[in-house]
């Protein structure tokens, strides 16, 4: 399986990482899975990991009500930014603006929608450093949560969202085996991202009807998904893919699809299923 994957990238415009395991075992491709790169909104998963974990604790409510606004506060400096909504992906919470939505709907849009302005309303309400600590706790290494999306002037300081295939491999495993939080909790998270609405990195590699829990992420020369993926039988594998400097977008897509078919061709054939 690595050595496909590995012709499959071989000559292709771009970089490109992957991490491919069965749940609970042992990565079978790890190509340049320890290379730092743009997470753009796969980091997204760990504003929802963390929001869980406040559920937990009991410094968050899934029904608190947050009042929809534009306009948030840099890491670095007094200063302050608001998302450019063209560059957004869920237009109809700007249309909340000034109006309460729940901190249930604000998780569902963010993971499902990838809305960007979802996500900045909940990192504020939950502190960039009080994520950062989830992070850290849960053991999550290879990835770094710097900031709120569109915090340019902090990305000017070097603060940034970063993530290897590792890193967010080892992530989907917990959350596979209810180690993310607590079982309940990954239960609920994973329910979230099987609603997923961008579909075009991993699952066109799967037959039609394939269940995948996973995130997707994308800025200019990135294209990033990570996934739990469901076999007919039950069986479950990790996959993440991720990707920098592709300089065709559209064909660095198709990579990214083949390699999941690939993948997937392959843990049917191990793991069992029609």
């Amino acid at each position: 399986m690595a050595d496909a994957v590995a012709r499959l990238t071989a000559g292709q415009p771009g970089e490109f990482a992957v991490y491919a395991a069965p749940s609970g075992q042992a990565p079978d491709v790890c190509l340049h899975c320890d290379e730092p790169i743009n997470a753009a909104s796969t980091i997204k998963l760990l504003v929802l990991d963390a929001a869980y974990a406040a559920f937990r604790d009991g410094t968050l409510k899934p029904d608190e009500a947050i009042i929809v606004h534009n306009r948030f506060h840099s890491l670095v400096g007094m200063g302050s930014f608001s998302l450019d909504q063209k560059q957004d992906s869920y237009d109809p919470l700007y249309a909340e603006a000034g109006r309460p939505v729940t901190v249930i709907e604000l998780l569902r849009v963010m993971i499902q929608y990838s809305s960007n302005l979802a996500t900045n309303l909940m990192v504020e309400r939950l502190g960039v450093i009080q994520i950062r600590g989830v992070v850290a706790q849960q053991g999550l290494e290879g990835i770094t949560f710097g900031r709120m999306i569109e915090d340019f002037d902090a990305d000017a300081k070097g603060i940034r969202n970063r993530v290897t295939a590792r890193g967010l491999g080892g992530f989907l495993q917990k959350l596979d085996h209810g180690a993310i939080v607590g079982p309940a909790e990954s239960r609920a998270m994973i329910g979230i991202m099987l609603g997923q609405t961008f579909n075009d990195l991993i699952p066109p590699g799967l037959p039609a009807g394939t269940l995948v829990a996973h995130k997707t992420g994308w800025v200019n020369g990135v294209r990033n998904d990570a996934a739990i993926v469901f076999l007919p039988n039950g069986a479950h594998y990790i996959l993440v893919e991720l990707s920098r400097d592709l300089p065709d977008e559209a064909a660095g897509i198709k990579v990214l699809n083949a390699i999941s078919s690939t993948v997937f061709k392959a843990y049917r054939r191990r793991l069992g299923g029609p």
